[in-house]
């Protein structure tokens, strides 16, 4: 078993709209996980990455339709979210992020 651990990916803050009612529950549920010892920021970033991932392959299909199934990929880095020429951000898994 090997010590190294490779590096994280950088992470950038993601700002969205929510209604006042979620944004509220979110609040609660920080105070509430943090005093538990979890991170809730954590949660919620791996929750988008799946989300993110599940949109990809939905509009993958939805084009793949249209456009024929010859188009090539490049290689996913370390979170899966790179794909064609641009690369998707993930949310920060380590505390920092914009949620």
């Amino acid at each position: 078993m090997g010590v190294l651990k490779r590096k994280e990916e950088p992470t950038e803050t993601l700002t969205l709209r929510v209604p006042a009612s979620v944004k509220a529950e979110i609040d609660r549920l920080r105070e509430r996980t943090s005093e538990a010892g979890f991170d809730l920021n954590a949660t919620i970033c791996e929750s988008i990455i799946r989300l993110t991932r599940q949109m990809r392959d939905e509009m993958d299909g939805l084009e793949g339709k249209t456009a024929g199934r010859n188009r090539s990929r490049k290689p996913a880095t370390s979170n899966e979210l790179t794909h064609s020429d641009q690369k998707m951000p993930a949310s920060a898994a380590d505390g920092h992020g914009g949620v």
